[in-house]
């Protein structure tokens, strides 16, 4: 069905690559790993690195293409595709699309936003109980449609001609209790080699969208939304002592099977994804969207995530509540990634296109970095309205001890992942080359995640798999292609997602590859990068080069934290975490072909975990990155002059909106974990303990 390559093809690669490395401090002859450069012994089964995206829109909800342009769209740019839409109900057609407003010329390039064939042409097989009637059309619910309509719109596309090695199927953007947004899938059913079905996934969201009030059963399909007696008593001990979170007692809430009354009810929120854990492990996945963009937590305010609420998914439903969308879409909007002051999003705006959950370090909702209480006085001068409640608001700043690293520094097996969040062009009608607010999915944003052919008959389980274990990347802009991210020691490797165990004070190294691309980028626009113009770069827009590397370092202190631990409730990643190393242009510049292997050598003597990041622009380029390249808030950007006579003239004369996403692009990586394994050892009489003391303490 798909292309597959083995990673054991990597090792030939390793030796030719040590002369353009850039290497740390040497270590002792007696540690030298050099059997890591000729002895890789992988033993992964076959696979390959596929790109994807799983948070979008169509007219089903409120984007501007009908699922089967979308889904036709996004796989000539991606490998696989998941087509998501809020839940709730909706008034809009999704087998049209709004292309009434093709091009930037038309008065009505923002599309109809109505449903423009009427209420006669919605099929409602469930009139009486499974859809309603509006004031001005014929509603359908979410879940009806993902039953009756998307299903076979989105077959048509990935059975159609071309598309033979391209995935594609339904999710949801979980409209959720108590918060905001999810990116939500349940796979079961939607490969049947004989009767193709999204039956699971339009139950879970039956049962569990904060937006709908429906008690239909799904429509007479006789759907109940019960969690087993030891998954409900394991909400009732988690939330046990917490009574502003919502009942802990989920089943009691149920009425007709079903709670509908759930605004700011995070325990049905926990409820959801034990649910999925409990009846559909291997088949769904949660991911939380966008999870800045609407402030902190506020009791009945349904829209923020703090970090105790990403700690009590990932506690109860681990192969379901497995990572978040740090890196959300929207990048083309004025204000990047729609994160602005006004709401207030955490951090106030997103770090190089990230949110600050991934990018940034974040205080204490309500609290400064030295846990005082905020004062309102100060919040006309960053941009925050004089009347916000302190409680929503959470103030970060430049760093690396990130709220993402503070799961990692537990342990936690959490991931980060971007999305297109695409649902139309802004100012421009779909097929316009600019934009004010969305790329296509995979235009500009791409998750890479290492997919391996096990199901022939159920492919949306392999990219399930995939994204579950953690062996994926993220990449704006096509900054960089074929990534690996390996930590090696005594011939054997560990990749993102996986653990290596090492002995205690033994040393590892650190590889990154991966190539430039030798084509131009997506970027429509030719001209120098304003950001790097700068510091007296010209390098255009469609051509961007990998000009800083950082390998990001964290100790797992090895306490999973409960709620009754304070620590729970802190954002705030461990001093332990720092950057290890930095690339910069000399050492990238030591590459040939375009191909470029990075690594670093380190002694461990804890737990721990590795990630890198990168990017086009280096550290200490004004109102972009700071002196050790971390990115500085994107409001900055306004202070940077574009003059050149091709910028377009939707942008102003600042950097800003599409070109800002083009001028400024990053890859991410998941995390490596390194697991010190301590053997019992006597020295010269001295207990294990005495002699491990000593040996780290002198080293």
């Amino acid at each position: 069905m798909r292309k597959t390559v083995t990673r054991t093809a990597l090792s030939s690669a390793v030796a030719a690559a040590l002369a353009t490395t850039a290497i740390a401090p040497a270590v002792a002859d007696d540690d030298d790993d050099s059997d890591d450069r000729r002895n890789y012994d992988y033993n992964y089964e076959k696979g390959q690195y596929l790109s994807g995206d799983f948070h979008n829109h169509t007219t089903c909800s409120d984007g501007s293409t009908s699922v089967r342009t979308l889904t036709r769209k996004s796989l000539t740019f991606l490998d696989w595709f998941i087509h998501v839409g809020h839940s709730g109900n909706g008034s809009r057609d999704c087998r049209i699309d709004d292309f009434i407003g093709l091009n930037r010329d038309s008065e009505f390039n923002r599309g109809l936003w109505v449903n423009s064939l009427g209420a006669e042409n919605i099929k409602g097989d469930f009139v009486d109980t499974g859809v309603r009637t509006g004031a001005r059309v014929q509603e359908m619910w979410r879940w009806q449609s993902l039953q009756e309509f998307e299903m076979d719109f989105l077959i048509g596309e990935r059975d159609a001609p071309g598309n033979e090695e391209k995935e594609a199927f339904l999710g949801l953007e979980w409209v959720v209790p108590g918060h905001e947004h999810s990116s939500n899938t349940v796979a079961t059913g939607q490969y049947d080699p004989i009767s193709p079905n999204s039956d699971a996934m339009a139950k879970f969201e039956y049962c569990f969208a904060r937006n709908s009030d429906d008690t239909s059963q799904g429509g007479g399909q006789g759907w109940t939304c019960e969690l087993s007696p030891d998954a409900n008593n394991t909400l009732v001990e988690l939330f046990d002592g917490r009574p502003e979170e919502g009942i802990a007692d989920y089943n009691s809430t149920l009425v007709g099977g079903i709670n509908t009354d759930d605004r700011g009810d995070h325990v049905k929120s926990v409820a959801a994804v034990l649910w999925a854990q409990e009846n559909y492990p291997g088949d769904a996945f949660s991911v939380q969207a966008h999870v800045e963009r609407q402030g902190a937590f506020i009791e009945d305010d349904d829209e923020g995530y703090n970090v105790e609420h990403m700690r009590d998914a990932h506690t109860v439903a681990p192969d379901i509540a497995f990572g978040f969308e740090s890196q959300p879409g929207h990048q083309a909007q004025f204000s990047r990634g729609s994160y602005n002051a006004g709401r207030p999003s955490a951090g106030l705006w997103t770090y190089g296109g990230t949110g600050c959950y991934g990018a940034a370090e974040a205080a204490k909702p309500g609290l400064d970095f030295d846990g005082e209480p905020l004062n309102p006085a100060i919040f006309p001068s960053l941009g925050i309205p004089s009347s916000m409640d302190p409680a929503k608001v959470t103030l970060c700043r430049p760093g690396v001890r990130t709220m993402w690293d503070a799961l990692l520094s537990e342990g936690r097996r959490f991931w980060f992942f971007g999305s297109s969040d695409w649902h139309n062009r802004g100012a421009f009608g779909p097929l316009d080359f600019e934009s004010t607010n969305d790329f296509w999915p995979g235009e500009y944003q791409e998750n890479f995640a290492y997919v391996i052919d096990r199901f022939d008959r159920d492919p949306a389980q392999d990219i399930i798999d995939a994204l579950r274990s953690g062996n994926s990347y993220v990449v704006q802009g096509q900054l960089v292609e074929d990534l690996t991210f390996e930590v090696c020691s005594g011939g054997r490797c560990a990749t993102m997602g996986e653990t290596l165990e090492v002995g205690y004070g033994r040393s590892v190294n650190v590889i990154l590859r991966f190539r430039d691309p030798p084509d131009e980028n997506n970027s429509p626009y030719f001209f120098d990068n304003p950001s790097l113009l700068q510091i007296g770069l010209e390098r255009p827009l469609n051509r961007p080069k990998v000009a800083q590397v950082d390998f990001i370092t964290g100790v797992i202190h090895g306490n999973i934290y409960t709620p009754k631990d304070p620590e729970y409730y802190d954002p705030l990643a461990p001093d332990t975490t720092k950057i290890a190393k930095s690339f910069g242009e000399y050492e990238l510049g030591q590459r040939g072909r375009g191909r470029s292997v990075l690594r670093y050598r380190m002694r461990v003597y804890e737990d721990g975990y590795v990630r890198a990041r990168g990017s086009n622009i280096p550290g200490g380029t004004p109102n972009e990155r700071d002196m050790y390249g971390n990115p500085l808030p994107d409001n900055l950007t306004d202070n940077i002059p574009c003059t050149d006579p091709a910028c377009p003239p939707h942008i102003g004369d600042t950097l800003n909106a599409d070109v800002e996403a083009w001028a400024d692009v990053w890859f991410y990586t998941n995390p490596v974990f390194i697991d010190v394994v301590k053997k019992r050892k006597k020295r010269r009489g001295k207990d294990d303990d005495d002699w491990w003391k000593t040996w780290q303490g002198s080293d």
